[in-house]
Formats: structure tokens, C-alpha cells, sequence
């Protein structure tokens, strides 16, 4: 439910939080519940500050029972450094707060709230960091795979990786498990973690697609723009090329032959328009030889 919107950014409240809150209280854990959404609070807020430090929008703030979640404007198109920095800013801050209240379990050694504190400082220090999408852990993994070849490639990559955290996270959740209901609390989060990891993938391709628009309106209002320059041999496939663009630069692919003579340029916009007209499959030298035919009617036209 929206509550209000501030500069653009919608501050969302779940109508699950009050009810919630109601049986919290008769049931005696108010002040662990508020210790916990006061720390994932402050958690996410570290998230939010470091993104706008890093001129990155907010679209909406969800406050909900575990605490607020935030979605940026561009999730998987900004640029890797800066989701690797902003992913980084929540476990660090946890760490932070954990730090701090070791030092206070000196001053104050029989505190309960204290010893509550740190406990749950570390073990969402501890999940965060996790190499699992959506954690920020899975998300700086993410930015490195991304910065070494690409969105596609890093969402193949860490896909996998999550697949294979998520399941030694579950068996690894059974042994320490207590009950039933720890056992049902494990599975219901390791599913979550799977669907979250899947639409994640799912959401390459339009990412792609959002970038392109994007692009045109920074450049119109920046006048410059950062560049991606990429090396092509003659007959090379175009998905093996999409696979590396990379959403938040300038693509520009330079071709070359065996002998790496240079054969032409293709521009970001000419190779989406490949992309449309001869499909995934089509190749490199399918788009050259158009660039090359419309230039030569351009010439003689002019």
C-alpha cells in the first residue's frame, strides 16, 4: 500500500505489518521484533545512502515485516562497480553495528538486548554475504562476473553459483535445526531464494532492451558517454556478442579478419538492428556488409 512519494520514490507499507505487529505483542517478543526491524532497517537505509551518493535512483522504498526493501531504478543496467559498492554497504553496516556492540557487551556484560543485538547483527551479516541472489552477497559476485564479461554472462554464472550455495545452505540449515517449525522456516526461505534467483535470469533480456533508450536519452543530455569497445573476428555469432554487451556502456564492435586486418565498425544501434532483422544466430559479417551497401547508396544519393 502507498503511503507517500517523495521526489519520484514511492514509500510503500505492507498491510500484513499490523496485524503482525498486534500478534507479536500478545505474544511477548515486541522488543526482539523491534531490535530486528530496527537493524534491517538501518541496513537497507545504508543501501539507499550510498546509492544516491552514487547518483543512482531510488524507485520505491517497501516497508514490510522483515524490515524494507529497496528497488533502484536500474537494477542489473547500472554500472557493476556501483552495485558492487552499494551491495557491499548492508553487510558491511551489519559488521559495523556487530563491532560496536561487542564493545558494549564489555560496558554493559549482562545486557540480554545487547546479547540479542549481536546476535542478529552477525547472522544477517553472516546470510547477506552469501554468494545467493537476490543477497547483496550474490549481487557483488554478480558486478565482478559482470565487469569480467557481461550481464548475461555474470547472470548465467551466478545463477549456477546460487543453485549451489542455496543447496548446501539447506542441508547444511538441517543440521542445525531444532524443530518442525525451524525446518519449515528453512524451507520456505530456500525456495524464495530459488524463484528470486530465477526471475533475476529472466530479466537479462529486458534489461538489454531498457538499455538502449536509456543510453540515447544520457547521451542527448550528457553529451558524452562512457564506451565498451569490442573485438570481433569475421563470421563471429551475434548471441556470443550480445552475451558480452555490456547495458551500461556504449557498445562499438570492431571487425577484423583472420589475419586481423580491420574489415569495418558496427555500432551499438546497427547491431540491435541486426539483432531484429536477422535474429540471434545471424553473424557479424551479415551486419558489415549492410553497413558497407548503405553507405555506397548514401554516397551515390548524395
Amino acid at each position: 500500500m502507498k503511503i507517500l512519494s517523495i521526489k519520484n520514490t514511492n514509500i510503500n507499507l505492507s498491510l500484513t505489518l499490523l496485524p503482525l505487529l498486534v500478534m507479536i505483542y500478545f505474544s511477548g517478543y515486541i522488543y526482539e521484533f523491534i531490535i530486528i526491524f530496527f537493524i534491517l532497517l538501518i541496513h537497507e537505509i545504508s543501501h539507499l545512502i550510498i546509492a544516491l551518493i552514487n547518483k543512482v535512483k531510488v524507485k520505491e522504498i517497501n516497508i514490510f515485516h522483515f524490515g524494507a526493501m529497496i528497488k533502484f531504478e536500474y537494477n542489473l543496467g547500472i554500472d557493476p562497480i556501483k552495485e558492487i559498492i552499494i551491495s557491499l554497504a548492508g553487510p558491511m553496516t551489519n559488521l559495523i553495528l556487530l563491532i560496536l556492540s561487542y564493545i558494549l557487551i564489555y560496558i554493559y556484560p549482562e545486557s540480554q538486548i545487547i546479547d540479542f543485538f549481536i546476535e542478529i547483527n552477525a547472522l544477517l551479516f553472516t546470510i547477506n554475504i552469501l554468494p545467493i541472489l537476490p543477497l547483496d552477497g550474490g549481487r557483488i559476485i554478480r558486478g565482478i562476473l559482470y565487469m569480467q564479461g557481461g550481464l548475461k554472462f555474470s547472470i548465467k554464472h551466478i545463477n549456477n553459483i546460487s543453485k549451489i550455495s542455496l543447496t548446501l545452505l539447506f542441508f547444511i540449515g538441517l543440521f542445525f535445526t531444532k524443530d518442525i517449525f525451524e525446518v519449515i522456516v528453512l524451507v520456505l526461505l530456500v525456495v524464495y531464494l530459488f524463484k528470486a534467483a530465477r526471475v533475476e535470469k529472466e530479466m537479462a533480456a529486458y534489461v538489454l532492451t531498457q538499455s538502449i533508450t536509456r543510453k540515447k536519452i544520457l547521451l542527448k543530455k550528457n553529451k558524452i558517454m562512457k564506451t565498451h569497445f569490442l573485438i570481433a573476428l569475421e563470421g563471429a555469432n551475434l548471441k556470443s556478442i550480445l552475451n558480452i554487451i555490456l547495458p551500461h556502456r556504449y557498445n562499438i564492435i570492431f571487425v577484423i579478419n583472420k589475419n586481423g586486418d580491420f574489415l569495418g565498425r558496427i555500432t551499438e544501434e546497427k547491431f540491435f538492428n541486426g539483432i531484429i532483422e536477422y535474429g540471434s544466430n545471424g553473424n557479424i559479417e551479415m551486419l558489415l556488409f549492410n553497413e558497407k551497401n548503405t553507405r555506397k547508396i548514401n554516397t551515390k544519393d548524395g
